[in-house]
């Protein structure tokens, strides 16, 4: 264009004509680009903007031709020049605050918006700025503001059209986001519109009044557009929540043979699968639609997988997500009881649980098998902290039961055990001539050499040389026989090749802890030989020790020492008087010298009481020597099950529905509190302000003039602030001091009695998952307290106070009412600021704590089925392999 051109241009726009030839410009550049030609229209509308500069509606025509095609970023430099060329221009704002409001840019929007609407006077254009900040509210989370909005832009009316459709849509949106139950209606008149997206029925049904109307609504929808998926899910999902899971089993095959590849379709039969218990088709649908791209939650498809029982799914899964360590480590098979648990939360029933709560269960018990049921039970106290400690004397049973035949030879303290043992085994194995205090527990084993073993109560252990043997025994220390559990003595003596002997101290003269050890062998022994001393058998504690030996089923041979000491009339007397004291718990009753038993042997000759005696242990002892060894076995295992099921013990659930009515409790006083203050808060505040009214009345009409405008000085108006916040932070004091209130812990009615302990330390007081929900809930009243008393002390002070003397002031009668209506238009609303922000929180809290108790629910449950997996049916297995045992 030439210098002529642009003065002839220059000289047109100066006379008019030129703006007139722009507009038509423009209006031609908006029909192209109406007509399809965007591009041309484009150009022609940038031409336009560098020869006319100065032409607002230009830019706003190049602004709303990006915004049509969705380049809002774009938009917003040519909108924003042209309400920089004409701060008036009301449709230029509009159209920059709906592009600000697509790029969720709220409060630039917001600003631009209230600008259309106090620039406006077209109808349909204020209009469309009131539905534009409603909708901008709306995303803002301001929802009683949006809903105001919004019907203020429906009231306006207008012919129908799309955007009336698309009102009615958006207001029934946000009533139902507010919970409204108007919101279904005007959902369902959206949804019924030409043209309208068939899935607003779905909307309307999950806001509808009850489940007649819900239903009616999804087939109407089903009725317009049979084969929407959208609806057909809907549907599907409403089914299923008023279990009628056939009908939404046979809709779901139906939809996903119809859609084959709308993941939609496989959701649903999914979940109505999944509902029937059909884990293994839900499993299948889960495949499909991560096939389709759109695969379910990671834990939904382990649930399934779970539900199932596939353990390749499992894997296959465990590898795909690394994140789901506790299945991770459940596959690999390292699970810990938290990754059980975890896991148990996720698993949909009691068979997937069980499946879970196997992992890490011992085998089945070798029935049958004596030696491998004593190896078994030994690994098994071996598996767990709960048991560890029986394991120890399941690991002696077990070598006990591959060795000789044990016999414990026991007595009262100076009975003449040692020196019987010596006579029995022919030669000087077990020392005499110890004290009391430093007697110890002496088991006399075959060795091809003489030594000896000390063991001690630590576990700790020293081997002795033979040659001091007897010396270490009689040198032994006070303080160092305490230390001693028992000391094993190895000797190359024939006899103790067939049996072992256990030589105790006597029970009423050894230390405690060398009873504990000596009443063991009571029952750990095969058999028993108790030693009574002539002219002093059969007392009442010997009498309570064989007791104990009878109990434990031990075959218990009585030998009468010493009678070397009495006439020889007076020795069958002697034994009757044992055997009718003592009746069955010995038998036999064997009259022995020990003194002239080891005088023959040393003699070379043979002592006819050893030889009735030799006889007596060979045939109630050694004849039966196996079937004693397994007696002995059979009855460790017996009491290895009675003791792992007391240390182990069925873990006690707590008393979760007492949490769960504490919560409910709970719950409903905050709800019933929250409702209340609704009210009340409004009410204290407009009271507040009535007693502002008095105030300010009593400062501004002194300096009133007669004739003219009331006065006010800056000091009026920080007076005048601190009155109304005074008066609002007192109204909401009395809100804090109610949801206190309600907080409070309530009694909570006794628990019927049952199996289960509650979940609280002290009678009354509420549940540990209570007491947590109330130290949030308490948090999210400070927090929305604090929150609405910022936001009120904005209204006040760059607002209200402002507004009120400047411009409202001049002009107002003094009168209460008149000044109370004044101030309170423009009072804080705490019906958005500060009571939906706190239903907000508070609703999230109680879903919170609802699901930690199902959580703890879950929890227990796993705990319950690990336990019986790991711990009773295990036990009950070797009960019955032991009665087995005991029957053959």
């Amino acid at each position: 264009m030439g210098i002529l051109d642009r003065i002839a241009g220059t000289l047109d726009e100066l006379t008019g004509d030129g703006r007139a030839a722009i507009a038509d410009e423009i209006a031609r550049a908006r029909a192209l680009g109406g007509g399809g030609d965007p591009q041309a229209a484009e150009a022609w509308l940038l031409q336009i903007t560098r020869r006319a500069p100065e032409a607002a509606e230009a830019f706003l025509a190049l602004g709303e031709l990006y915004a049509k095609r969705g380049a809002l970023e774009e938009a917003i430099a040519p909108l924003g020049r042209a309400v920089d060329l004409d701060g008036g221009y009301a449709a230029a704002w509009c159209e920059l605050g709906e592009a600000l409001a697509g790029l969720g840019r709220t409060d630039p929007a917001r600003d631009a918006l209230r600008r259309t609407l106090t620039l406006a006077l077209d109808d349909s254009l204020r209009r469309r700025a009131t539905a534009a900040l409603g909708r901008v509210h709306a995303a803002a989370g301001k929802l009683t503001h949006a809903a105001r909005e919004l019907r203020k832009a429906i009231e306006m009316g207008g012919p129908d059209s799309a955007e009336d459709r698309r009102l009615a849509l958006d207001y029934g949106r946000v009533l139902a986001r507010l919970g409204e139950r108007e919101a279904s209606e005007w959902l369902t008149r959206a949804a019924r519109a030409d043209q309208a997206d068939p899935a607003i029925f779905a909307e309307a049904a999950a806001v509808a009044p009850d489940d007649r109307r819900a239903e009616a609504l999804l087939r109407e929808g089903l009725a317009r557009t049979p084969g929407d998926v959208a609806l057909q899910a809907a549907l599907v999902g409403f089914l299923l929540r008023t279990a009628r899971l056939e009908e939404a089993m046979t809709l779901a095959e139906t939809s996903a043979a119809a859609a084959p590849g709308d993941p939609r379709s496989w959701a649903a039969t999914r979940e109505a699968a999944a509902r029937s218990g059909r884990w293994r088709q839900a499993l299948d649908a889960a495949a499909r639609e991560t096939a389709l791209g759109a695969p379910p939650p990671p834990e939904a498809r382990v649930a399934l997988a779970l539900g199932a029982g596939d353990r390749d799914a499992l894997v296959e899964l465990a590898r795909a997500e690394p994140s789901l360590t506790a299945l991770g480590a459940f596959v690999e098979g390292r699970a810990t009881e938290t990754d059980l648990l975890r896991l148990g939360r996720l698993a949909p029933d009691e068979t997937s649980r069980r499946l879970i709560a196997r992992a890490g269960a011992p085998g089945a018990p070798p029935v049958g098998q004596l030696a491998g049921l004593l190896a078994w039970a030994h690994d098994f106290a071996s598996g767990g902290p709960a048991l560890v400690a029986l394991a120890t004397a399941m690991g002696r049973a077990g070598e006990a039961f591959d060795r000789p035949l044990l016999v414990a030879v026991m007595g009262e303290f100076n009975a003449g055990k040692s020196s019987f043992v010596n006579a029995l085994c022919g030669a000087e194995v077990a020392p005499t001539g110890v004290t009391p205090t430093t007697a110890t527990i002496n088991v006399l084993r075959f060795g091809a050499s003489p030594e000896a073993r000390v063991m001690h109560h630590d576990g700790s252990a020293r081997t002795i040389p033979a040659a001091d043997i007897a010396a270490f025994l009689a040198t032994l220390r006070d303080a160092d026989a305490r230390e001693v559990r028992l000391v094993e003595i190895f000797l190359p003596v024939e006899t103790l090749r067939r049996v072992e002997i256990v030589d105790t101290p006597g029970l009423n003269s050894i230390r405690p802890e060398h009873e504990r050890v000596a009443r063991d062998f009571l029952r750990d022994a095969d058999a028993i030989v108790w030693v009574f001393a002539a002219g002093q058998a059969a007392k009442a504690t010997e009498r309570e020790a064989l007791a104990l030996a009878h109990a434990a089923g031990k075959r218990v041979v009585g030998v009468l020492n010493k009678i070397d000491r009495a006439e020889p009339g007076e020795v069958s007397a002697l034994v009757r008087h044992v055997e009718g004291t003592l009746g069955d718990l010995v038998d036999p009753v064997v009259p022995f010298s020990a003194t002239r038993a080891a005088a023959a042997q040393r003699a070379g000759r043979s002592d006819p009481g050893l030889q009735a005696l030799t006889a007596v242990l060979e045939h109630r002892f050694l004849a039966d020597a196996r079937e004693l060894k397994r007696a002995t076995a059979t009855a460790a295992l017996a009491r290895f099950v009675e003791s792992a099921r007391a240390a182990a013990p069925v873990p006690v659930a707590p008393d979760l529905e007492g949490g769960r009515r504490a919560l409910e409790a709970l719950v409903q006083r905050l709800q019933s509190a929250l409702d209340s203050e609704r009210v009340a808060l409004r009410a204290r505040i407009e009271e507040g302000y009535r007693r502002a009214a008095f105030e300010v009345r009593e400062f501004v009409q002194p300096r009133s003039w007669l004739f003219g405008e009331h006065r006010a000085t800056p000091a009026d108006e920080e007076f005048l602030a601190e009155l109304l916040e005074d008066a609002v932070a007192q109204a909401a004091d009395g809100t804090r001091a109610a949801l206190r209130a309600a907080l409070q812990p309530a009694t909570i009615p006794a628990t019927p009695p049952t199996t289960t302990t509650p979940a609280t330390t002290d009678a009354g007081q509420e549940p540990a998952e209570t007491a947590r929900l109330r130290a949030r809930v308490a948090r999210a009243i400070e927090a929305a307290l604090e929150r609405f008393a910022a936001y009120a002390r904005g209204v006040i002070e760059e607002g209200a106070v402002p507004d009120f003397f400047r411009h409202q002031l001049p002009r107002l009668r003094l009168e209460i009412a008149a000044i109370r209506d004044l101030l309170l238009r423009r009072a804080p609303a705490p019906e958005e600021q500060l009571f939906v922000g706190l239903k907000r929180d508070l609703d999230a809290a109680f879903k919170d704590a609802g699901a930690a108790l199902g959580d703890q629910a879950a929890d227990e449950t796993m705990r319950a089925l690990i336990h019986d997996e790991r711990i009773t049916r295990p036990l009950d297995a070797l009960a019955g392999a032991v009665d087995a045992l005991s029957v053959s």
